[in-house]
């Protein structure tokens, strides 16, 4: 009887033993599993945004598109009362005619001068000649010295006009605006009426991207200022998860590592996810104080706590999503993610219509 009771215990201590043994095995099982597969369930799917503004200010004439509706790249989105703008662009026509015009009668001028400062030369050169003739002459007293002299004052006064009519010349050239083979005046008008053809067209806003129309909120007639956002253009071509993984989490995350993606709009469905990047910085949580010039001031501002808990912060780590249900993509759903650290990182990314090249330090 007393060994039955010792071998019940001894097998009691045994099971025990093996449940303590079991638990601590799957709690380091599913801790290594953890370390391999990092997972978070804050994370939110994004797409990239295209602002639409027009270029030019002016009242909106003419809406094409709704909201949340699909628009393809180079839709027409609306426009804008392009009436004053085409007055300005015909005003610099008519100025870049106008300095055409003016720059053919400079080089009029310019023909016209260097004409007159050849005969100004070709009288000079006489002048001068004959007034060396003369002195020559002077020495066997065939010539008075009244006429010597007459003729050096008309050789010098030929000379003098000569200088006149080479910077009359000069002038003329200046005046022209060439330089390095082009018109200055021209170029400047012809610059002009570029930028009023331009603000022509910003009258008309096109779709940079294909992509979904969101917060559509003007109506003909309204003013729609220059930079002024009017609306979003969700951008389709990429879309991508931020997962906010804590910093405990990163050891083994690598940029090109494969992602799984589940959306809460429907868990039953796997997205893959490529990891594209780990930021290197986020907004700390303590932040130095602001009341200096520079941004961040030059004293600390600490946070008083009590609790003395050093929690871990988060960073949001970009998450390429590569599936082909896209329909259930919406910006700003939330959705968890599960990193494969253990799979090999990719070399080349595919983003959109671009490829990027992962450096080796990077994977």
């Amino acid at each position: 009887m007393e060994k039955r009771e010792t071998f019940s215990g001894l097998l009691v201590w045994v099971l025990r033993g093996s449940i303590v043994v079991a638990a601590c095995w799957a709690a380091f099982g599913a801790w290594e599993n953890l370390r391999e597969y990092p997972r978070t369930e804050d994370a939110e799917v994004r797409a990239n945004l295209a602002g639409i503004a027009p270029q030019v200010g002016g009242s909106i004439v003419g809406i094409h598109v709704a909201d949340n509706q699909f628009v393809k790249r180079g839709s027409l989105l609306f426009e804008l009362d392009a009436r004053p703008y085409e007055a300005e662009a015909a005003r610099a026509k008519a100025r870049f005619d106008l300095v055409r015009m003016e720059v053919a009668a400079l080089q009029d001028q310019i023909l016209a001068a260097e004409a007159s400062l050849g005969e100004k030369v070709a009288a000079a050169e006489y002048a001068v000649a004959h007034s060396e003739r003369l002195e020559q002459l002077l020495k066997g007293q065939f010539v008075s010295p009244d006429r010597v002299q007459r003729a050096q004052s008309e050789a010098r006064v030929a000379t003098a006009a000569v200088r006149e009519a080479g910077a009359a010349v000069a002038k003329a050239k200046n005046q022209l605006g060439e330089f390095e083979g082009k018109n200055t005046r021209i170029e400047e008008a012809a610059a002009a009426l570029r930028d009023a053809e331009l603000k022509v067209s910003y009258c008309k806003v096109y779709a940079s991207c294909d992509g979904i129309v969101t917060d559509l909120q003007i109506a003909v007639g309204s003013y729609a200022a220059a930079g002024e956002q009017i609306f979003s253009l969700v951008d389709l071509r990429e879309w991508f998860v931020l997962a906010n993984f804590r910093e405990t989490d990163l050891e083994r995350v690598k940029p090109g590592q494969k992602a799984r993606v589940f959306l809460m709009a429907d868990r039953a469905v796997v997205v893959e996810g490529i990891v594209q990047g780990i930021p290197r910085a986020v907004f700390p949580m303590l932040t130095p104080s602001r009341s200096a010039a520079g941004g961040e001031g030059v004293l600390s501002r600490v946070k008083p706590t009590f609790d003395f808990v050093q929690l871990a912060q988060r960073f949001p780590v970009r998450i390429l999503l590569e599936g082909k249900e896209r329909a259930a993509f919406r910006m700003g759903g939330r959705a968890a993610v599960i990193i494969d650290t253990k799979s090999q990182p990719v070399e080349v990314l595919q983003v959109g219509e671009k490829k990027i090249f992962l450096p080796p330090e990077m994977r």
